[in-house]
Formats: structure tokens, sequence, C-alpha cells
């Protein structure tokens, strides 16, 4: 009989939580749910996490922390345009998660069409560097003081849409899901490329200075 892992720590508990949903075909709804699935106890589960969706978080968060350490091996990363360094952590991104595709068409279901959740992983990814979100030529004045990159921010959720095109798509080995990722990629370096995201910023900077005025 093969003997107890002594410690769990917190690839444990994300690998109890994926074979859960695998077992059950749902999410877990409480944290005693998963200590009863894995035969542990709740000061094991505290020592990695505080609540059952700061679990929830690390899950989706670890693709795309593994995709960005991946890409740091590669010392030509770096020399490539920011473009190329996107589609390269696109694709490399829908690699990782092809692995889990039956547990993350789940979990979307579940979760990740919840605003909230969603909310909160966009700040848990904020600990993240992605390199290739340099605001170089369209930096507006207010974003150093709300401490935001805008750019961060529309490539991850660009990021999350490739994700969710993925686990819909229905296409003979999912090359429809290869279009999606090079033509919106396309698309959206155009569009930072252009006056239209000045125009964008602009907006932002005028809505932010009248959030007390007009907009209160």
């Amino acid at each position: 009989m093969a003997r107890k892992k002594i410690t769990f720590n917190a690839e444990d508990w994300a690998k109890a939580y994926k074979n859960y949903l695998l077992q059950h075909g749902d999410i877990l709804k409480e944290v005693k749910t998963l200590l009863h699935f894995t035969e542990r106890p709740f000061v094991e589960f505290r020592k990695s996490f505080e609540t059952l969706e700061e679990l929830e978080l690390t899950i989706v968060a670890a693709y795309f922390k593994k995709a960005l350490k991946e890409l740091e091996k590669d010392e030509s990363f770096s020399s490539h345009s920011p473009k190329e360094q996107h589609l390269a952590f696109l694709y490399l991104l829908i690699e990782l998660i092809t692995e889990d595709e039956i547990f993350l068409t789940s979990f979307y279901k579940a979760k990740m069409k919840d605003s909230s959740f969603m909310i909160k992983l966009q700040k848990e990814l904020k600990h993240h560097e992605i390199s290739w979100a340099e605001m170089s030529g369209w930096r507006p004045d207010f974003v150093d003081k709300l401490n935001i990159n805008p750019k961060k921010s529309i490539l991850i959720n660009h990021a999350f849409t490739c994700i969710v095109f993925f686990l819909k798509d229905k296409s003979s080995e999912k090359v429809d899901s290869d279009a999606y990722i090079e033509k919106t990629t396309d698309l959206l370096y155009k569009l930072t490329d252009t006056s239209t995201i000045n125009s964008i910023v602009d907006l932002g900077r005028f809505m932010y200075s009248r959030k007390q005025t007009a907009f209160s």
C-alpha cells in the first residue's frame, strides 16, 4: 500500500481540485469537501491558501505563470517584436491549457463567467511581468497615479478571449483557434500602433479628471 504523502503543497491542492472536478463533474463549493476528498486537515490547507477561491485563482494564474517562465528561458525572446512576443505567449498558453481542456471547460462554465471572480483574477495576474506590455508611446499621465498598466490589462483580457475561444472551438485540430489568435492579435497591434488608442486614452484621462463632478 502506497504511503500517504506527509504534506500537501499549493501544487498538490491544485491537482486535488482538478481531480475532484474531473471525478464529480462540478467545482467545489466548500473547503471541507476538498478536505474530505483528500483526507487532509484544514490546518494543512491554510498553510497554502486562505480560501477556496484563492486556490481557484491560483489554478488559473498558474497557466500564465508557467508560460511566462518558459518564455524567459528563450534567450532570443526579448529580441522579437512585442507582437511576436505576444503571439508566442498565446500559443504557449494554449499548449499548456490543452492538457487540462476537459477540466477548464467545466471550470469556465462554473466560474469564469463570474465577473467578480474575473476581476480578482485580473488583480492576481498583475503580479506577473508581461515585458511586451510596455506603454512607450501612449502612456497617459493618470496611469502612474493609479498604478495601473492599461496595455497589460488589454493583453491579459485578450489572452482570456483566446482561451475561451479555444475551449469552445469545434473545428478540426482547433484550426479556428489558430486563426482567431492570429487575426485578433494583428488587429490588437494595429490599434495600438495608430491614433485610435490615443483617442481611447484621452477619453480615459477626461473621464478620470471629471469623476468627482459630472460622473460622481
